[in-house]
C-alpha cells in the first residue's frame, strides 16, 4: 500500500510540474508576441590602476540580471565560482588580480556616495537605473578606499 501512495504522489507531482512549466512557457511566449521585451538600464564602470575610468552607460539588460552577467555583457571577465560564496573575479579586460590589487565593486547611492558591494557579483541583482563601478584597487587595508 505504501508503494501505491508513492506512485500516486509521484504521478501527481509530475502532472503538476508539466502543467506549471507549460503555463510559464505559454505566458512567456505570449508576452514576447505582444512586444513585452522589458529591459532595465544600468551604468557599469571600470576604474583601472592608472586612474582611467571606462563607462558603459545605459547598458540594457533583462530584469533580474546579476552584476556578473551584466559585466560579462560589456567586458571580458574571468572568474572562479566558490560554492556557497559566489564568483570571485580573477580579471577584467585582461587586467589580472595581483596582490594587493584586486577587482572590487561599488554601487552608487546619491545620498551616501559609493558603497562597497555587499555580496559576490553573481549574487547581486541589479536595479533599473543603478550605477556600479568595478575598481582595481589596493586592498592591503580594509575596507579599501572609496573610488
Amino acid at each position: 500500500m505504501g508503494e501505491r501512495i508513492w506512485k500516486g504522489l509521484s504521478l501527481l507531482f509530475l502532472v503538476w510540474a508539466i502543467v506549471a512549466t507549460t503555463l510559464y512557457v505559454n505566458s512567456s511566449l505570449k508576452a514576447r508576441e505582444l512586444g513585452d521585451t522589458r529591459m532595465i538600464s544600468v551604468n557599469i564602470g571600470f576604474k583601472y590602476k592608472d586612474g582611467r575610468i571606462e563607462w558603459h552607460n545605459s547598458t540594457e539588460v533583462p530584469p533580474a540580471t546579476t552584476l556578473l552577467n551584466a559585466t560579462a555583457q560589456v567586458a571580458d571577465v574571468n572568474y572562479t565560482v566558490y560554492p556557497g560564496m559566489g564568483a570571485f573575479i580573477n580579471s577584467i579586460n585582461g587586467v589580472k588580480n595581483e596582490k594587493p590589487y584586486y577587482w572590487m565593486w561599488w554601487t552608487w547611492n546619491p545620498s551616501t556616495g559609493w558603497t562597497l558591494g555587499p555580496v559576490a557579483a553573481d549574487k547581486y541583482v541589479l536595479s533599473d537605473g543603478e550605477t556600479v563601478l568595478w575598481y582595481y584597487e589596493d586592498t592591503s587595508q580594509y575596507p579599501p578606499a572609496k573610488p
